[in-house]
């Protein structure tokens, strides 16, 4: 399979496509040569995503809107009309975080240390430099940015370091039908030992949104549920539900979207269904192309669930798409419904308006037997929660019938 989507961008007046590989680095080039970019962009292509601009504006005004995605900053330094300087200095501004790599021709001392103290440069190369030179600046760069930035802030880079070095591991929690009382399938959940000494994983899981760290991380979940698909099976008597987490960037891109698919192929070989619970907090949901694939996956046999339903502002704009199978209530709606007439009104009408969709309702965050018994009053099909069971390694997760009292 080849994991690429081609992608068209338009850069002053005119358009470039290039190939976009969701698991590896993205490097914007800029440079006024137009031999050197398409050199640099061709050798440097195997390795990484390269997106190049000739023009300084046309790379400053789309990395303003995709500063996300990129993991480093290649640029000339002198070019006509606007000097490489002013742009470094200006995408400090727009992606401070991003490390830049400096190509220039005629450098003198005072010159880089300008550009090292004024756009926080961490590499300069005299042209012309040869391809393998630039490709170990890259390669510096992309491991610099996580090691100084990694007592401070969470990078994408630091958690795609940790996912590569094995620095994650994934647990389970228990899914319990809501008439019967019995677990019914489970969410796979991913932890991060180390980095969670360090940072919230709500933290570590927004600084890979929107980043291709996302997908590599959702495919190291989906790899270690593969791995342990046969014991998971072995824990119920029937056909079970395994629930992921997925991002919306994740399932708007194509390739990706094939990737679930073979997920979802991999598992029913094992008599697992696969279901894909995305936030709404993104407005990528809102996206035609989201909506799209969204589409496909619920006509391939993937239901899709809103996560903490009622969190965000796309919450009753969603219900009406019908590519979602059902909701899982926000836990701050589920914790209160006994003691907040409005949080407990709210969480009353989610279930009553998800119903009138066809929807499927979850209540996540059930911890007590009060609220488990006022959910199963409600009417929800199934629960979640610490009342029932805390994540845990497979092992030691619970899939047998729950008291709700």
């Amino acid at each position: 399979m080849k994991w690429r989507e081609r992608v068209l961008l338009h850069r002053e007046g005119f358009a470039i496509v290039i190939n976009v590989n969701p698991f590896k680095p993205t490097v914007v080039f800029v440079d006024d040569d137009e031999n050197m970019l398409r050199g640099v962009t061709r050798a440097l292509g195997q390795r990484y995503n390269v997106i190049s601009f000739s023009e300084p504006a046309g790379a400053l005004s789309w990395l303003r809107e995709n500063h996300r995605k990129v993991d480093v900053i290649l640029s000339d330094l002198a070019m006509p009309g606007f000097s490489g300087m002013r742009l470094l200095r200006e995408m400090v501004s727009v992606a401070p975080n991003i490390p830049r790599v400096l190509l220039s021709g005629h450098l003198d001392n005072s010159a880089m240390n300008k550009a090292i103290n004024t756009a926080f440069v961490s590499c300069i190369l005299s042209k012309p430099a040869p391809i393998e030179l630039i490709r170990k600046s890259i390669e510096q760069a992309l491991s610099s940015r996580a090691i100084d930035l990694a007592g401070t802030l969470i990078t994408p880079g630091l958690v795609m370091r940790a996912i590569k070095n094995n620095g994650y591991s994934v647990v389970f929690q228990p899914r319990i039908d809501a008439k019967t009382g019995s677990a019914c399938g489970l969410e796979v959940l991913v932890r991060f030992p180390n980095l969670q000494k360090r940072f919230l994983l709500e933290e570590i899981i927004l600084a890979c949104e929107g980043h291709p760290a996302i997908n590599l991380l959702t495919t190291a979940v989906m790899n270690e549920v593969r791995k342990q698909s046969r014991d998971i099976r072995s824990r119920f008597d029937f056909s079970p539900t395994v629930s992921i987490n997925c991002s919306p960037y994740s399932i708007r891109n194509n390739c990706f979207l094939e990737e679930i698919l073979h997920f979802r192929s991999d598992m029913l070989l094992c008599d697992i269904r696969i279901e894909v619970e995305i936030t709404e907090h993104s407005d990528i949901v809102k996206d035609p192309a989201f909506l799209a694939n969204a589409a496909i996956l619920k006509n391939r046999g993937v239901a899709i669930y809103i996560d903490d339903f009622g969190s965000g502002s796309n919450s009753v704009e969603l219900l009406e798409t019908g590519v979602f199978a059902g909701v899982k209530i926000d836990r701050e709606f589920i914790a209160t419904a006994n003691g907040d007439c409005v949080k407990s009104s709210f969480a009353e009408w989610i279930v009553k308006a998800s119903h009138d969709l066809g929807l499927r309702v979850v209540a996540e965050g059930v911890e007590d037997a009060v609220v488990a018994q006022r959910m199963q009053a409600l009417g929800v099909e199934e629960m979640q929660g610490f009342f029932f069971a805390r994540p845990a390694t497979l092992e030691k997760t619970p899939t047998g019938a729950f008291a709700m009292c």
